[in-house]
This record gives structure tokens, sequence and C-alpha cells, in this order.
């Protein structure tokens, strides 16, 4: 079994109050050899975003070929996602003791998830006649002729206790993202949705604090506000008094408001913004430093490395090397 543990990236999240204990949430993802992990590795990198995104909530993802390991009792199965990787070619093999563990995971696992080919599992396991999944061109005949009955579109979110489906491991990407729909909200599942490439990007910088920070103020008008009028003015930034005038409320009310509903200052929000935008340049575009602190807002390269080295413990000068050298860059260079 192949373990991940995907931890929560905060270095650029403006600094809270009291911390929430945090839930983990554990992703096994069933694989019918170890010719699909490589391809595996998208599931991966789907809940690694996901964790750059939420707060208080973790997503551990294992890696399992069936059969090869003990399946586990209830309680390792309790609140887990069991995902069954198949392809868009291949039956899997159910025989001797891999039938029994695959039958144990279905019937264990809090959320059942039924990728390609895998959904003719049901099939394999008696349970044709029960379900409706999606079902890929591939498989409609031998679906037809077994009494496993097509949803006819990409991706099917089933009633609970029932197996979710989707035709390919591509649109088990957009099932996915329904599920982060239910369990953090729609937001969260927009940001991520556009973050990993299932949706257009829109011409607005995606800003993954301002998305956490919204998440937790529970969607708040005003933080909303606040974060969209502080994102618009990275280059010029606004004064609190500023910002409370174009916004239609008072300065006091506006810090409190924003600090009751995110946990987090008013003014070390719009910093860490500001040094995220930086952070975005530097990594992803041919800015000189003088250009970057101009476009956000710091006085000068000086006043900009100053404050990047105490946020994310790194200098602008590090995570610009890293862009061209990789991790051949040398340290301190």
């Amino acid at each position: 079994m192949k373990h991940y543990v995907l931890a929560n990236d905060r270095a650029d999240l403006a600094k809270t109050g009291p911390e929430v204990p945090e839930r983990i949430k554990y992703i096994d993802v069933i694989l019918s050899d170890t010719r699909a992990l490589a391809s595996a590795e998208i599931v991966v990198e789907f809940y690694h975003a996901l964790n750059s995104l939420v707060e208080n909530c973790s997503y551990v993802v294992n890696l399992r070929v069936s059969g090869n390991d003990s399946v586990g009792g209830p309680l390792y199965w309790a609140g887990r996602t069991a995902i069954f990787w198949g392809d868009l070619e291949n039956n899997w093999d159910v025989s001797g003791s891999r039938r029994t563990w695959i039958s144990q995971v279905l019937n264990l696992s809090s959320r059942t998830v039924l990728v390609g080919g895998a959904v003719l599992l049901l099939v394999q396991m008696g349970r044709a006649g029960r379900h409706i999944v999606a079902v890929h061109p591939n498989f409609a005949a031998a679906a037809l002729e077994s009494g496993l009955e097509s949803c006819g579109a990409a991706t099917h979110l089933a009633a609970d206790g029932h197996p979710h489906s989707a035709t390919s491991r591509l649109s088990a990407l957009r099932l996915l993202s329904e599920f982060v729909s239910i369990d953090h909200g729609e937001h969260i599942a927009d940001a991520l949705r556009s973050y990993i490439g299932l949706t257009e990007p829109t011409q607005k910088y995606e800003s993954r604090l301002a998305a956490r920070l919204v998440h937790r103020a529970k969607g708040d008008l005003l933080v909303v506000r606040t974060l969209d009028a502080m994102q618009e003015n990275i280059e010029d930034p606004l004064t609190i008094s500023d910002l409370s005038r174009l916004l239609k409320t008072s300065t006091r009310q506006l810090q409190r408001r924003f600090l009751s509903k995110t946990g987090a200052k008013l003014l070390s929000t719009y910093k860490d913004l500001r040094l995220e935008r930086a952070q975005n340049l530097l990594q992803f575009t041919n800015m000189s430093q003088i250009e970057i602190s101009a476009a956000t807002g710091f006085s000068s390269p000086v006043a900009l490395k100053r404050a990047f080295q105490r946020c994310y413990k790194t200098s602008p000068d590090d995570v610009r090397d890293r862009r061209f050298m990789g991790s051949m860059a040398p340290e301190g260079s």
C-alpha cells in the first residue's frame, strides 16, 4: 500500500485565533494491478490541491492494489472513501480471495466510487440490478446484457449507501469535486475546479488565501467585498480608512467584523495577500524583483525581501532560483 500524507500548507495564511482541532479524511484508491499506479497519482494531486484550500481538515490518500493486503474492518472504513480506479479497456480480475476482498470493501466503505471498467464489478458481484451507474460506451454492451442500468451521463452521484460512478478517470475528478461541494461548500469546490483546470480560468487572479478566508467566514458579504477590494488594490494598497469608505462602513466596524468572521486581522491579511501575489509572480513570471515589489505595493525590493522572509522563511531570490534551476538551486543563493 502506497501511503501519502498531504498536509495543509498554511505558510501564506494570515495569523488566526485559537486553532480548531484538525480532522483527517482518508481516501483509498483501489487499483486492479500495479500498472495503474502512475495514473492514480492524479488523485493524489487533486487532494493535495484541496488541502491547500481547506482549513482544519487534511486528506490522506492511500494507493492499494486489490487483494494485496488486509482489507481492514469496519473501524478502518468508517468515514473513508474507496475509489475503484478502473480504465477504459479492461475488466477486473475478481477470482478467488480477490473477490471476497473487493466485496468487503464495497460493503464497508462509507463512500464508494467506481471509475471506468470498475462499474462492471457490480455485475461480477451479483449487484447489477440494484444500481444505476455512469457507463462508458466501451462497456455499454456488457452493461446492457448484464442488466446494469446506465444513467446516460459521464458521472453519477448516487443516493446514500450506493456506489457513485464516473465513466473515465478524467470525469472522476469532476465527481470528486462534487464531493468537495457537499463536504466543504460550492465556493471551495469552484476554487478547486479553477485551480486544477476543471473549469476555464477567469481573468481575475484567484487567491487561495482569499478562498480559505471566504470559506471560514461562510461567505459573509462584507468579508467577500473586503477581500475583493484588497485584491483589486494590490499595487497601490488602500489605507484602512480608504477601504472602509469604499465599502461604506466605519473603520472600527470593518476591522471588528473581519476579525470576528475570519479570525484574521485586516492589515495582516492585506499584507499576506500582497505577499501571496509576489510569490506567484516570482514563481511564474520573468518580472524583475523591482517590478514585483512595485506591483505588490512594497516600497523597494529590500522591503519586499524583509516581509517575504518573515512570512515564508525563505527569500525572493531562492524562489526565483527554483523557478529557473529547480531543486538544483544552491542554498542561500
